[in-house]
């Protein structure tokens, strides 16, 4: 403290703690968004299938005039796989798949047991859905969407209640439309306020995409998702794009990647508004309700952010200046610490190289 008064006067050390008491704040917002975008785990699907961060996810979501089937997805998969190999993008190792997709739609079905019958939401899905949403297993396990034999389905909790009276029914037979199907798993479903806005507060079932469309004829596939390789910026959504030979009137692409990232949601910030209006006909899966519920809880944290930062670097600025006005801050001191940080850091890099952590 004593140091602090012979180079600051009392006016600049105030202006030094209600900085410092402000960086805090700071901090604490920004981890706070962070740690809100976590909670997505549909939006991190990129960050688990390559920890080398050079992969994208790509969401399209189709209006219901699309009338999209499983073969238009197929097409799509083929023309992003010729796009690749055009660009010569290969897997990182031979055992690696270069690209993985899924698709999906809503409807309702029911579902009947020897005990009892329950209507539910039903998603319907195909390709591998669940790499993009790990949904929280209470037992038993996922099932694949590009299994031949369409004979299994995945229950809620409070299905599987109501169906058996109990949560523990895998490789337990039910009945849908006639036909038996046998219970690969049971989940749990997210809960909360955001989570039953989104539409996910209804009884849920998961089964193949065909299954439902067999006994929901109103029900139309409604959402792609895809990985792919993206070594530099928009390489994958650019290629996405080429592809995709829809009316733009009749679909929205979403880049998941780094969309609860600050360059992201401040271009939000201008399209408040026109944002919430949609005129394409389309029906967003609970999942992305949520994301986009959450894109408007952290936005305002952002901006809150961006004024804290803007006040601590203004004021610092405005410190230093006087500082070096008042000659209690000398060129030679900036100089000098400017030089202790570049000697610092080369250094390190020098440690690093010789303990092979630099390639």
């Amino acid at each position: 403290m004593e140091y602090l008064k012979k180079v600051f006067t009392p006016k600049q050390i105030l202006w030094l703690i209600i900085s410092g008491a402000v960086t805090v704040v700071f901090l604490a917002v920004m981890f706070a968004g962070i740690a809100l975008s976590k909670t997505q785990p549909a939006q991190l699907a990129a960050s688990r299938w390559s920890k080398d961060r050079d992969c994208t996810q790509i969401s399209i979501f189709f209006s219901e005039m699309s009338a999209h089937t499983p073969d238009n997805i197929r097409e799509l998969d083929f023309n992003i796989d010729k796009k690749l190999d055009e660009k010569a993008i290969a897997a990182a190792t031979k055992e690696a798949r270069r690209r993985v997709s899924a698709y999906s739609a809503s409807g309702e079905i029911t579902v009947r047991s020897r005990e009892s019958e329950v209507t539910a939401r039903a998603i319907g899905i195909g390709g591998d859905y669940f790499l993009f949403h790990p949904l929280k297993l209470i037992t038993g396990s996922y099932f694949d969407g590009a299994d031949l034999v369409k004979d299994h389905i995945i229950l809620d909790l409070e299905t599987a209640s109501l169906l058996f009276g109990s949560g523990d029914v895998v490789g337990q037979p039910v009945e849908i439309n006639g036909k038996r199907y046998y219970v690969t798993g049971v989940i749990e479903k997210d809960t909360g306020r955001l989570n039953d806005l989104a539409g996910n507060d209804s009884k849920v079932v998961y089964v193949d995409y065909e299954t439902l469309e067999e006994c929901d004829k109103k029900t139309s596939l409604n959402a792609y998702e895809v990985l792919l390789p993206s070594p530099v910026s928009h390489f994958g959504s650019d290629i996405v794009k080429d592809v995709v030979t829809e009316d733009a009137t009749r679909y929205e692409m979403v880049e998941n990647t780094g969309r609860f990232s600050w360059t992201r949601l401040i271009k939000r910030i201008t399209a408040v508004g026109s944002r919430s209006m949609n005129s394409k006909g389309i029906i967003y899966p609970y999942w992305e309700n949520m994301a986009r519920g959450l894109e408007d809880m952290i936005t305002p944290l952002c901006v809150i952010d961006l004024v804290l930062f803007s006040f601590v670097f203004v004021n610092i600025c405005v410190l230093l200046v006087r500082m070096y006005t008042n000659r209690t801050i000398h060129k030679k001191d900036i100089k000098n610490f400017i030089e202790r940080r570049i000697e610092k850091y080369r250094k390190e890099r020098a440690r690093k190289k010789e303990e092979g952590e630099l390639i």
